[in-house]
Protein backbone atom coordinates (compact mmCIF):
# COMPACT_ATOMS: atom_id res chain seq x y z
CA UNK A 1 0.00 0.00 0.00
CA UNK A 2 1.20 3.48 -0.59
CA UNK A 3 2.07 6.03 2.14
CA UNK A 4 1.38 9.48 2.36
CA UNK A 5 4.52 11.34 2.84
CA UNK A 6 5.16 14.05 5.65
CA UNK A 7 3.91 17.21 4.60
CA UNK A 8 2.15 16.08 1.80
CA UNK A 9 -1.56 15.69 0.67
CA UNK A 10 -3.92 12.98 -1.27
CA UNK A 11 -6.92 13.39 -2.68
CA UNK A 12 -9.57 10.27 -2.88
CA UNK A 13 -13.09 10.65 -4.53
CA UNK A 14 -16.46 10.56 -1.60
CA UNK A 15 -19.61 10.58 -1.84
CA UNK A 16 -20.06 14.43 -2.58
CA UNK A 17 -18.78 16.53 -5.63
CA UNK A 18 -15.50 17.59 -3.86
CA UNK A 19 -12.97 15.13 -3.54
CA UNK A 20 -11.41 14.39 0.09
CA UNK A 21 -8.06 15.08 1.47
CA UNK A 22 -5.64 13.36 3.13
CA UNK A 23 -2.68 14.69 4.89
CA UNK A 24 0.48 13.80 6.87
CA UNK A 25 1.77 16.10 9.26
CA UNK A 26 4.67 14.90 11.47
CA UNK A 27 2.97 11.24 11.53
CA UNK A 28 -0.82 12.98 12.35
CA UNK A 29 -2.78 11.88 9.86
CA UNK A 30 -6.41 13.87 8.84
CA UNK A 31 -8.94 13.31 6.43
CA UNK A 32 -11.57 15.75 5.84
CA UNK A 33 -14.43 13.31 5.79
CA UNK A 34 -17.52 13.72 8.04
CA UNK A 35 -16.23 10.32 9.65
CA UNK A 36 -13.03 11.52 10.64
CA UNK A 37 -13.79 15.28 11.10
CA UNK A 38 -16.66 13.95 14.16
CA UNK A 39 -14.71 11.41 16.09
CA UNK A 40 -14.22 12.53 19.65
CA UNK A 41 -11.07 10.79 19.74
CA UNK A 42 -7.95 12.96 19.71
CA UNK A 43 -6.62 13.88 16.14
CA UNK A 44 -3.79 11.50 16.71
CA UNK A 45 -6.41 8.44 17.01
CA UNK A 46 -8.76 9.17 14.18
CA UNK A 47 -8.93 7.24 11.49
CA UNK A 48 -11.28 6.54 8.68
CA UNK A 49 -12.03 4.41 5.71
CA UNK A 50 -10.24 6.45 3.17
CA UNK A 51 -7.19 6.22 4.96
CA UNK A 52 -7.45 2.70 5.99
CA UNK A 53 -7.88 2.47 1.79
CA UNK A 54 -4.55 4.45 1.31
CA UNK A 55 -2.47 3.23 3.89
CA UNK A 56 -4.10 0.04 4.62
CA UNK A 57 -5.78 -1.58 7.37
CA UNK A 58 -2.62 -2.74 9.24
CA UNK A 59 -1.26 0.33 9.25
CA UNK A 60 -4.36 2.24 10.68
CA UNK A 61 -4.29 -0.15 13.50
CA UNK A 62 -0.66 -0.14 14.27
CA UNK A 63 -0.98 4.01 14.21
CA UNK A 64 -4.04 3.91 16.27
CA UNK A 65 -4.87 0.33 17.68
CA UNK A 66 -8.52 -0.24 18.63
CA UNK A 67 -9.04 3.30 18.93
CA UNK A 68 -10.59 3.57 15.44
CA UNK A 69 -12.72 0.86 15.87
CA UNK A 70 -13.85 2.16 19.39
CA UNK A 71 -16.71 4.05 18.40
CA UNK A 72 -18.42 1.49 16.75
CA UNK A 73 -17.46 -0.76 19.22
CA UNK A 74 -18.19 1.16 22.19
CA UNK A 75 -21.86 0.92 21.49
CA UNK A 76 -22.08 -2.87 21.79
CA UNK A 77 -20.21 -3.31 25.00
CA UNK A 78 -22.67 -0.82 26.73
CA UNK A 79 -25.52 -1.91 25.29
CA UNK A 80 -27.54 -5.00 26.45
CA UNK A 81 -28.20 -8.32 24.53
CA UNK A 82 -31.52 -6.85 22.82
CA UNK A 83 -29.96 -3.89 21.58
CA UNK A 84 -27.22 -5.57 20.35
CA UNK A 85 -29.87 -5.79 17.30
CA UNK A 86 -31.24 -2.72 17.35
CA UNK A 87 -27.66 -0.33 16.76
CA UNK A 88 -28.17 2.98 16.09
CA UNK A 89 -27.57 3.72 12.38
CA UNK A 90 -27.23 6.38 10.11
CA UNK A 91 -30.64 7.69 8.08
CA UNK A 92 -31.21 7.43 5.20
CA UNK A 93 -34.04 8.01 2.59
CA UNK A 94 -37.10 6.34 2.85
CA UNK A 95 -37.92 4.32 -0.73
CA UNK A 96 -41.57 3.20 -0.70
CA UNK A 97 -41.19 -0.24 -3.09
CA UNK A 98 -39.01 -1.38 0.00
CA UNK A 99 -41.06 -3.78 1.84
CA UNK A 100 -40.45 -2.77 5.86
CA UNK A 101 -41.38 -5.98 7.17
CA UNK A 102 -38.44 -6.71 9.88
CA UNK A 103 -36.87 -3.11 10.02
CA UNK A 104 -36.74 -1.15 12.64
CA UNK A 105 -37.59 2.18 12.01
CA UNK A 106 -37.66 5.76 14.53
CA UNK A 107 -37.63 9.50 13.57
CA UNK A 108 -34.99 11.47 13.83
CA UNK A 109 -35.85 14.54 16.55
CA UNK A 110 -33.52 17.72 16.62
CA UNK A 111 -30.51 16.01 14.78
CA UNK A 112 -29.58 13.51 17.35
CA UNK A 113 -30.19 9.62 16.64
CA UNK A 114 -29.73 8.16 19.70
CA UNK A 115 -31.24 4.80 21.38
CA UNK A 116 -33.47 4.55 24.25
CA UNK A 117 -32.86 1.14 26.49
CA UNK A 118 -35.71 1.91 28.72
CA UNK A 119 -33.87 3.81 31.33
CA UNK A 120 -31.27 5.84 28.95
CA UNK A 121 -30.38 6.99 26.02
CA UNK A 122 -27.54 6.20 24.56
CA UNK A 123 -25.62 7.63 21.19
CA UNK A 124 -24.47 6.20 17.84
CA UNK A 125 -20.42 6.18 19.90
CA UNK A 126 -22.43 4.75 22.89
CA UNK A 127 -22.53 8.16 25.14
CA UNK A 128 -24.78 8.48 27.32
CA UNK A 129 -26.95 11.58 27.21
Amino acid sequence: MADIKDGDSVEVKGSGAKPYVLRNNGGVYSCSCPAWRNQSAPIEKRTCKHLKKIRGEAAEVARVGSAGQQSASKLVSKASNAERDAQVLLASNWESHIDPTGWWMSEKLDGVRSLWDGRRFLSRQGNEF
